[in-house]
């Protein structure tokens, strides 16, 4: 068996990642006076970099007439309509930012935080899932920005109007932050990655303005690196301590679009002292050929089910057979246990669609005696999600607890 260090992050925490000697930019395209980019255009710029910056986009009259395009003061109304499954999603960025404008914790409660005139600050993040008759509604009749702003054909004989088709996530997140009237700048979850299938995320920023600071992983500088287009971007080795340290900043106004590969980019996110709200919603998706209407698609063409929760992975990836830990080591976490052969779709983000990727095993020590150890059951990802092979006789029992006092019971 090998043995590796392992370090804890979860989506609201911090993690030691790698550094990196390259450093990338993040393309723009503005639309100025033009309403869809060219598909080839878009592909090049996104196969490439795994992420785009949009500025410019002007969304169009809504259907009906008389209605509004979501706003600021709609995200209490949003929230109070949802179901009890999406409400429970309700997430606080980063506890250490949230701070309500008294002593009464009252205005951390989603209801009084999400009112446009309430000025505490904070940011926060819930999903609309579950509940599908008001999801409907706002990709229908709300939302300014339904599905990116790119041609669905390059033909020269196409004035249509049609945008690229792909398929979508169950869910749409939204995010709602506010920092008014303040000397510092307010951080969002620490610098991860998301341990995600999809092809990537478009955020729109419907109100105020995101800084999103952004590095590339290590697998996408190995994708880039093995591309001659590429080779340009690559930093001279005298370089190496700067790049190492160097962070993307991208700016999102409102009105502009970021679509990212969050399992490629390091990322978080800050928002600057402002008079608005910063409001922002995202989905996730899928590159398809496929002729069909992206929102009455199959539910089999999607993720089965998103959850905002914290979980631990990776930092970098691991090989199969690697001791991550033993009883005598083990960190203060706990890590899911699944089966092998269950649908595994629903857990984070469908990050354990390819099953468990550790099991808990019995070793034998130099002297002859016995220990229990996390190992990997196969190659982890860098980004990806730890889950432990679930026994038989922990599926009966009902037990999903992997922590330092239940690697001492199985002793």
């Amino acid at each position: 068996e090998k043995e590796t260090s392992c370090t804890r992050k979860s989506c609201c925490g911090s993690a030691c990642a790698p550094r990196h000697p390259i450093i990338y930019e993040v393309p723009l395209i503005d639309l100025q006076d033009s309403t869809l980019i060219p598909r080839s255009a878009f592909q090049d710029a996104y196969d490439s970099h795994q992420a785009l910056h949009i500025r410019g986009y002007k969304p169009s009259k809504l259907a009906n007439n008389d209605a509004e395009f979501f706003h600021a003061d709609d995200v209490k109304d949003l929230f109070d309509s949802l179901g009890e499954q999406d409400k429970a999603s309700w997430c606080i960025e980063n506890e250490k930012n949230h701070k309500p404008n008294d002593d009464d914790d009252t205005e951390a409660k989603p209801g009084n935080f999400l009112h446009n005139n309430n000025k505490g600050r904070g940011y926060c993040s819930f999903l609309v899932q579950h509940s599908q008759e008001v999801l409907e509604d706002l990709l229908m009749s709300r939302l300014p920005m339904v599905h990116l702003p790119v041609k669905e054909s390059d033909s020269k004989d196409d004035n249509s109007t049609a945008t690229m088709k792909v398929n979508y996530g169950p869910a749409l997140w939204l995010f709602f932050g506010k920092n008014y009237n303040s000397n510092e700048s307010l951080l969002g979850r620490p610098e991860h990655t998301d341990s995600v299938t999809h092809d990537g995320t478009f955020h729109y920023q419907l109100s105020g303005t995101k800084i999103w600071r952004l590095r590339p992983t290590a697998e996408l500088m190995e994708q880039n690196e093995s591309s001659p287009s590429n080779k340009k971007r690559k930093v001279e080795e005298s370089e190496s301590d700067k790049a190492n340290n160097h962070h993307i900043e991208v700016e999102c106004r409102q009105g502009d679009i970021l679509l990212l590969n969050t399992r490629l980019w390091w990322h978080s996110t800050i928002i600057p002292s402002q008079d608005d709200p910063c409001i922002s919603y995202a989905r996730d998706i899928y590159f398809s050929e496929q002729k069909h209407d992206c929102e009455n698609e199959p539910q089999s063409n999607r993720e089965s089910s998103m959850t905002n929760v914290d979980g631990t992975w990776a930092t970098e990836a691991i090989e199969a057979d690697t001791i991550l830990f033993t009883e005598h080591n083990m960190p203060d976490i706990e890590l899911p246990r699944v089966q092998l052969r269950t649908e595994m779709a629903s857990f984070l983000d469908n990050t354990a669609s390819e099953g468990p990727n550790c099991q808990l095993v019995e070793l034998e020590d130099d002297e002859g005696g016995t220990f229990m150890a996390v190992v990997t059951l196969r190659d982890i990802r860098e980004g990806e999600f730890f889950t432990l092979l679930e026994s038989d006789d922990e599926e009966e029992s009902g037990d999903e607890d992997c922590s330092e006092e239940a690697l001492e019971e199985e002793e």
